[in-house]
């Protein structure tokens, strides 16, 4: 296959990787610090202590709270996208449309995510900000699901470790962008400088607009690369004669029938727990900066935008060259290491306590990151159950998707628990520990993973 054919069928990957960045890096926790404040503002002025908003209560009385709203609203994800890729995955594999049974499912799927894109950008409320989420979340992985089953689909297994390099790297730039998107424009002096007025906005309404510049500018990449992607990939359509009676496919959505592949479930397991560990570092990481790491007059939203991007840049000369191993070497070697690699970097973390060690350490973590994101792909494409390519990529996809938003219940509670007792410093700090933990444990797991040679070995 031509390079451009591994390029063209993951580059929805931008867009996608672009948006999740940017939400679960920075905007999210953002937005719901800044509604946890406004809500607390308005508690203190009902108790007659408006004159206390400007002092170190209100901060104190935001810190102890903002981890449970974070772990309210990511809990909900978690369900309702667990919920979207168990019952899609099969449906996609049973779906005979003409031009191919991913096809209107990523059309449809990311046509439904702009209306609640925007709407994500203009809430004015907690609950109006939860409700877009949720259904950006169906609507998203909606198309996702399917979408990930593209390189099984069209791609020989001698070269899905190429394709999935090339995923990993649409992957990287869209977080590069992400990053970028949020570091700059929730910075509320860099958005009046850029989409000027007068007078100037306040900090909390050049915030509020930033968040809708970067919606705005997802919903245009997602429409320009659906556009892109529905000109270049051709699917071959599903047989007709092979299709299964609806009412049998519904029945079977939540059937994992993962019993009879022992390697491809120890590996969803081992994913899944690594992924929590991982996700914890990068969810947490504003509040991190912000609570954990000396600040004086810095900007939160920058510091947390160059730390991010030290891991990025680390990520990207992982991927590619992890990606072309994974085809000649141990995939389970790789990925020892890789989570080695990423449990050392997570230890840095909490004993660090300067912005340049945050830099330097992100970097670790982001080589490690994007090595086990590569060799990851790799791996499960080529243990999972030809024909049924949706179903078993959405189970997998779970182990990706659900800890970004469960790690929020995780650290969000474990955050408030901490910060109530010993302060918003040490809070933070107390998340950050447990990364090394879930790496080692999905470390742990992966060692009984059966590559797809060992497999072919051991049958008769």
């Amino acid at each position: 296959m031509k390079i451009r054919n591994f390029a063209s069928i993951s580059v929805l990957w931008l867009p996608i990787s672009l948006f999740w960045s940017a939400v679960l890096a920075q905007v999210l926790a953002e937005r719901v610090e800044f509604f946890v404040r406004e809500r607390t503002i308005a508690q203190m002025r009902l108790s007659h202590e408006g004159q206390a908003t400007q002092n170190t209560e209100l901060k104190a009385r935001v810190t102890r709270t903002k981890g449970r709203f974070l772990a309210f609203i990511g809990g909900l994800g978690a369900l309702l996208s667990t919920l979207v890729q168990l019952m899609i995955g099969p449906i996609s594999d049973n779906t005979t449309h003409p031009k191919g049974r991913r096809r209107p499912f990523i059309l449809w799927g990311v046509l439904l995510t702009i209306l609640p894109l925007l709407a994500f950008g203009c809430s004015r409320t907690f609950l109006q900000l939860m409700i877009a989420f949720l259904f950006i979340q169906l609507f998203l992985n909606l198309a996702t699901g399917p979408f990930q089953a593209l390189i099984p689909d069209l791609v020989p297994p001698e070269h899905q470790g190429k394709a999935s390099g090339w995923m990993g790297f649409w992957n990287l730039v869209g977080q590069v962008g992400g990053l970028l998107l949020a570091g700059v424009l929730l910075e509320p002096a860099i958005v009046n400088q850029l989409l000027p007025s007068s007078p100037p906005r306040s900090p909390e309404a050049a915030a509020s607009l930033g968040v809708l510049v970067i919606c705005l500018v997802c919903a245009g990449l997602l429409l320009a690369l659906l556009f892109l992607h529905m000109r270049t990939v051709h699917e071959v359509p599903f047989p007709q004669e092979r299709k299964a009676p609806w009412g049998d496919v519904l029945q079977k959505s939540f059937d994992l029938q993962l019993k009879p592949y022992p390697d491809f479930t120890r590996l969803i397991q081992s994913r899944f727990i690594i992924n929590i560990g991982i996700y914890t570092g990068i969810e947490f990481l504003r509040y991190y900066v912000q609570e954990c790491l000396p600040m004086a007059n810095r900007s939160v939203a920058i510091e947390t935008m160059w730390v991010s991007l030290a891991a990025t840049a680390g990520g990207v000369l992982g991927t590619f060259k992890a990606g072309s191993m994974s085809d000649t070497v141990s995939k389970r070697k790789v990925i020892y290491f890789t989570c080695a690699a990423a449990a050392f970097s997570a230890v840095l973390f909490c004993l660090n306590h300067s912005l340049t060690g945050a830099r330097v350490v992100g970097f670790i973590f982001g080589l490690a990151y994007g090595a086990f994101c590569a060799v990851d792909w790799a791996f499960a494409t080529n243990l999972m159950p030809p024909g049924r390519e949706a179903k078993y990529m959405a189970i997998f996809h779970i182990a990706f998707t659900v800890p970004q938003v469960l790690v929020l219940v995780f650290g969000g509670l474990l955050a408030d628990l901490v910060a109530t007792h010993f302060g918003g410093n040490v809070a933070y700090r107390a998340v950050f520990w447990t990364m090394p933990v879930y790496l080692a444990l999905g470390a742990a797991l992966i060692s009984k993973v059966r590559e797809r040679h060992e497999i072919e070995a051991a049958c008769p």
